[in-house]
């Protein structure tokens, strides 16, 4: 089984599970037809680390990275990069027409869509990185651990990802479009192992992805 499908399926909670056929197939239509449908873009800016008085911040912005984690995380670091992805109006369009109709064909397709933002991370990590001439630290979001989600609208104005990518929030935060991702990437430093995340994760002890001895996305 392909690691995409595995992926896939690790979303729905059947990772390790015998996948009866008519799921696999479901599984494989639902990915062929986000990816047909999605308009996947992301943006990025790469800064060096202002260590200030009352926190990290990506030197020259007026953006503050405040609590422990992303210090942890950006530990040894001389360079951060703001990254943004999403996968358009067009996945939200397509899962929300599934929900009215076919509630198990939508959840396929939610899942096919974080696994597909995740491969758009992934491939956006790896241009930073070449572009840098760094390797990563990992990703780490605003809402992880301490790190506020208060972030998303300054970190979207440091990147102009309105304009640039379409992406914006909402007064409560909420990314739009809804399959989108916001992360800073710490280069330079040292690797962070992805287990590490769950440490400073405010979903320890709730998430279901610990349950089940995994990580998350």
């Amino acid at each position: 089984m392909d690691r995409t499908k595995t992926e896939v399926l690790r979303y729905l909670g059947r990772r390790r599970q015998a996948v009866p056929a008519e799921l696999d197939a479901l599984v494989e239509s639902c990915m062929a037809l986000m990816r047909e449908t999605a308009a996947p873009r992301h943006v990025w800016r790469t800064f060096d680390v202002e260590d200030r008085a009352d926190g990290l911040a990506p030197a020259g912005t007026e953006l503050m990275l405040p609590g422990q984690d992303i210090r942890r995380c950006l530990t040894g670091c001389r360079r951060v990069a703001l990254l943004a992805a999403t996968l358009g109006v067009g996945a939200d369009t397509l899962i929300r027409r599934w929900e009215h109709t076919d509630l198990t064909r939508a959840l396929v397709l939610d899942a096919c869509a974080t696994q597909l933002i995740e491969e758009v991370c992934d491939e956006a990590e790896r241009a930073v990185e070449a572009d840098a001439d760094m390797k990563s630290a990992g990703r780490f979001s605003p809402g992880y651990g301490d790190l506020p989600l208060t972030l998303q609208p300054g970190f979207l104005a440091v990147l102009d990802a309105g304009r640039r990518i379409g992406l914006t929030c909402t007064e409560s935060l909420i990314l739009l479009p809804r399959k989108s991702v916001t992360a800073l990437i710490g280069l330079g430093g040292r690797a962070r192992p992805a287990a590490g995340r769950c440490e400073s994760c405010a979903a320890r002890g709730v998430c279901d992805f610990a349950k089940r001895g995994e990580v998350c996305p």
